[in-house]
C-alpha cells in the first residue's frame, strides 16, 4: 500500500501532460518535453487561426495540437506579446487514412529529401557561414531549405529559415526572422508532422531547435512504444478527434 502510495501520484502528474489524439482511428499518445504545454483548449481564438492557416495551406494539414512554454502562455493571458518559440503537431489530410509501415517510411522519405544534404548539430556554425541568410532579416515572405537532419528513428527532419511581417500591439510592424525544423515521423503506423520553430536566425537558434526536435521525437517514440501505453482511461485529459 506504501509503495502504491508513492507510485500513483508521479503517474497521474505523468498523464495529465499527455493528450490522446485520433488520426484516423488510430489513437496516438502526444506530449511535449518542459517546460512545453499543450494550450489549444485555452488559447482557443489562436488556436482556429493557426488550424484554419493550415487546413488552407498546400497540401492541406490537420492540427492536433500546439505547445508553447509555460511562462509564455501566461504572458499571453496578461496580453503580453513578444516571441516565443512553439511546437505544433499536424497530420497531412492526404496522409491520415493511410497505414505506413517502417519500409513504407523509408521511400517515404527518400522522397522527400532527395537532393538534400544533411547536418549534424554540431554543423549549425558551417550552415550559417556557408549561406548568405541576411536577406532574411530584410525581406518578409523568403523561406530557404538549409539541410536535412536525422534526429532520430523512423524520422527526418528539414531545418528551414524564413522570414514573416509581424505587428506589435502599438501598431508598429517589422520582419521577424527565424528558424523551424519540420519533422516527419512514424508513429503507430501513421506519419505526423512535428513543427519547432525558433525565436531568431541565428547559429546557437538552429542548434538549439535540433535539440529539442531530438528531445520531443524521443518522448513521443517511448511513449507510444512502451509495454503499457497509457488508454483514453488512463489519461485525465479529452479524446482529441478529428475536425
Amino acid at each position: 500500500m506504501l509503495g502504491l502510495g508513492i507510485s500513483a501520484p508521479r503517474a497521474a502528474a505523468q498523464y495529465e501532460t499527455q493528450l490522446m489524439t485520433l488520426v484516423d482511428k488510430t489513437p496516438i499518445v502526444l506530449e511535449a518535453p518542459t517546460p512545453f504545454i499543450e494550450v489549444s483548449r485555452i488559447l482557443t481564438d489562436d488556436f482556429a487561426r493557426y488550424r484554419a492557416n493550415i487546413l488552407a495551406s498546400t497540401p492541406p494539414s490537420r492540427l492536433l495540437a500546439w505547445y508553447i512554454p509555460k511562462l509564455e502562455l501566461k504572458n499571453q493571458l496578461n496580453e503580453k506579446t513578444g516571441r516565443y518559440r512553439m511546437l505544433q503537431v499536424q497530420v497531412l489530410k492526404e496522409l491520415e487514412q493511410v497505414r505506413y509501415t517502417s519500409a513504407d517510411f523509408q521511400k517515404f522519405r527518400a522522397e522527400n529529401t532527395k537532393g538534400l544534404g544533411t547536418i549534424g548539430e554540431a554543423d549549425v556554425d558551417t550552415v550559417f557561414h556557408l549561406l548568405d541568410l541576411h536577406q532574411f532579416e530584410k525581406t518578409a515572405g523568403g523561406m530557404k531549405i538549409l539541410s536535412a537532419a536525422n534526429l532520430g528513428p523512423d524520422s527526418f527532419t528539414v531545418c528551414i529559415a524564413r522570414s514573416i511581417v509581424a505587428s506589435d500591439q502599438l501598431g508598429g510592424r517589422g520582419i521577424e526572422a527565424s528558424i523551424s525544423c519540420a519533422t516527419y515521423i512514424l508513429l503507430a503506423d501513421k506519419i505526423l508532422l512535428l513543427s519547432v520553430t525558433g525565436i531568431e536566425l541565428s547559429p546557437n537558434e538552429l542548434g538549439n531547435t535540433m535539440r529539442l526536435t531530438r528531445e520531443w521525437i524521443k518522448l513521443l517514440r517511448d511513449t507510444n512504444n512502451s509495454d503499457t501505453p497509457p488508454t483514453p482511461e488512463t489519461i485525465r485529459t479529452q479524446v482529441r478527434t478529428p475536425r
